[in-house]
């Protein structure tokens, strides 16, 4: 399931970065917390994977202007049907019956209805004076009590929280849609008396709202740039156990599963964007000349002013265990053949581990021939993006060898498909590696046999052959965690991007996979050690997977790029392949609608010669379609472009 934060027109950057950071370091182990903008909101089909909606702070009337009306619609139907709803600031105050703000002040009065009106009465503020415009300036370290029916580790001792023009709400006699309100808790005396609502709980529909005027969501440290919340920082700090306990409270209250304290702090540590880690180059026997050619094409050791990147290659002999100063920096030490860093200095993988594994594999299939995948590996602990890195700084995409594996522990950009960002979280085994493809006609195939390999290669671990991982069409990885329609678990996803050039397609396959990821996280190790029930070696690291999923990957691309694959044998590249992938994916004979044709139901029936669904319609719908021989035709299914889930509002074509 999916925490969606909003960050369309009017959300301001600090909350948005302190309601991501915050949600992802509590709620990662059984969520993905996912940005969505207004377009993303509007029309993709969110509701179904979404465990809450989380609206942060910023300004109130751009969301009007963007959301209303057909959102604030399609919001207030998820929340009544039994969603969950957070809104911090200006996210509270677009969810209010009647917003009152500044109203002495012409400049910045805002005053008005609004549409969702989850609480009832009125949002009014800003609750401290001095409130500035696109500055902090005016933010405050406001003073909090929590209610008695909502008590917390500090009992009914005030702390302080992170406000910037946030709102107090007062209740309304005419209680409008008959909501069930509750305050959590109150601005102290110090702050207003009598005391106001600071945080409150609005029961809607089968649903819930929560409300606050303070940013409960905000840590703030000493180190920061601002002078005004540098002033603010010790006060904060002196409240931030009584803060995280309310966070905690208020995110279970909505029904989430939080994080125990020791997975919160090393996800919060993981993610508070350390610095970028030195890069390790290192080969086999095999990739020596593939490096040699690498570091020639680039005019030989130095720094190379790239697209995105400034890298710098150096011999690992000059390497003196420094990081990259800046996010953009990239120092890549290259080593000697068969020659690799020390379990010191790369503590998270280890790379000589992934060689001998590398090696061992290709051993135990002697008629295999290996053109090289994975023979020359690029790791980093810390990364922007293996993905962009080797995507995105064309000098240095332009001389990869085929099967150059880019791998780091920790991503702090790492991309998806469409909007998706894959969250880096620890035990994930995030790699991208170059392939250069010269057949247009079959380009569309990779991101299959990507994903086919994959599966193939963990499965090729002994007593693994019928592990329970399969393919969700047309690049994620899922898990049969346990039975019935609720087992099936993500633990992956795959991303292909090209570029033409030079008569070829210069390809980055990339892939995020859950490898040894704590619990709850589902994992590869963890649906391998219920497999195989101490019946075998149920050991798995990043490492061997690794290791594995290059090997599969170079035999299966020898014969899928085979010229000898034409029409007297095959129709199409990937045809060879067609009943292994039907074995491992999730959608044999299934029943999909086709929205663009009137709801007809129509059933998958495999995939056609230039990579679309084949389906055929089993009925004539229920709204628009009056072809009575619409039963038994076969259409040709593409994603609609939604980052939810591909196999909702999928466009049709008559084949």
């Amino acid at each position: 399931m999916n925490v969606l934060v909003y960050t369309g027109p009017g959300t301001a950057r600090g909350p948005v970065e302190q309601t991501l950071l915050t949600l992802r370091s509590l709620l990662s182990s059984n969520y993905d917390v996912i940005p969505i903008d207004a377009a993303g909101l509007l029309t993709e089909p969110w509701q179904q994977t979404t465990a809450c909606l989380v609206i942060p702070g910023g300004r109130d009337l751009p969301y009007v202007k963007h959301l209303q009306p057909h959102g604030t619609i399609l919001v207030d139907r998820y929340v009544r049907a039994g969603g969950r709803y957070l809104g911090i600031c200006a996210g509270a105050y677009f969810a209010s019956r009647t917003v009152e703000f500044e109203v002495h002040r012409e400049d910045y009065k805002v005053v008005g209805d609004r549409e969702l009106r989850f609480w009832p009465g009125r949002a009014r503020g800003s609750i401290t004076e001095g409130f500035v415009y696109d500055s902090e300036k005016g933010a405050r370290a406001v003073e909090v009590v929590r209610d008695a029916s909502f008590p917390g580790t500090g009992g009914d001792a005030p702390m302080s929280l992170y406000v910037n023009g946030g709102p107090w709400f007062e209740p309304s006699e005419d209680k409008g849609q008959g909501s069930t309100v509750r305050t959590l808790a109150w601005y102290a005396p110090s702050v207003a008396t009598p005391p106001r609502s600071a945080i409150v709980e609005c029961d809607v529909g089968s649903g819930r709202a929560i409300l606050s005027g303070p940013h409960f969501e905000y840590q703030l440290n000493s180190q920061t740039q601002d002078p005004d919340l540098a002033r603010l920082a010790p006060l904060l700090a002196a409240s931030d156990a009584m803060r995280l306990s309310l966070t905690r409270d208020i995110l279970s209250r909505l029904g989430l599963k939080v994080n125990d304290d020791e997975d919160a702090r090393a996800a919060r540590e993981d993610l508070e964007c350390p610095q970028i880690s030195p890069m390790h180059l290192c080969c086999d026997a095999s990739g020596e000349a593939n490096v040699e050619r690498l570091v020639g094409g680039l005019g030989g050791y130095g720094i190379v002013k790239d697209t995105v990147n400034i890298i710098t290659f150096q011999p690992a002999q000059n390497l003196h265990h420094s990081q990259s100063t800046g996010e953009h920096n990239v120092d890549i030490s290259v080593y000697s053949p068969d020659t690799f860093p020390d379990s010191l200095t790369t503590p998270r993988f280890d790379v000589r581990r992934y060689f001998e594994t590398l090696s061992r594999l290709r051993k135990e299939n002697p008629a295999a021939v290996s053109t090289g995948f994975g023979s020359v590996l690029l790791y980093s602990e810390v990364i922007a993006s293996t993905q962009t890195l080797l995507e995105k700084n064309m000098t240095f995409s332009s001389n990869l060898p085929n099967g150059f594996v880019c791998t780091a522990t920790h991503q702090v950009a790492g991309r998806g498909r469409g909007r998706n960002s894959w969250i880096s979280q620890r035990g994930c085994l995030q790699f991208s590696f170059s392939l250069e493809h010269r057949d247009a006609s079959s380009a569309i195939f990779v991101q299959y046999l990507a994903g086919l390999a994959i599966i193939e290669a963990i499965r090729s671990k002994p007593g693994c052959e019928d592990l329970p991982i399969h393919l969700k069409w047309p690049n994620d990885i899922y898990a049969r965690a346990e039975p019935g329609p609720g087992g099936l678990k993500k633990i992956g996803g795959i991303l292909v991007t090209s570029s033409y050039q030079g008569g070829a397609f210069r390809m980055v396959v990339g892939c995020g996979l859950n490898v040894t990821n704590p619990h709850p996280t589902t994992s590869v190790s963890e649906i391998i050690q219920r497999h195989l029930a101490g019946k075998g070696d149920a050991t798995v690291d990043g490492e061997e997977v690794l290791a594995r999923i290059m090997v599969r990957f170079d035999q299966m691309y020898q014969e899928f790029a085979s010229p000898s694959v034409g029409k007297d044998r095959f129709r199409f590249a990937f045809e060879p392949f067609l009943d292994r992938y039907y074995h491992v994916w999730l959608h044999s004979n299934q029943l999909v609608t086709l929205q663009d044709l009137g709801n007809v139901s129509a059933r998958i029936v495999g995939i056609d010669s230039s990579g679309l669904l084949r389906a055929t319609t089993t009925d004539a719908g229920d709204g628009g379609c009056d072809n009575d021989d619409i039963g038994g035709v076969e259409h040709l299914l593409q994603p609609d472009g939604n980052s939810f889930d591909m196999m909702k509002g999928l466009i049709s074509q008559k084949k």
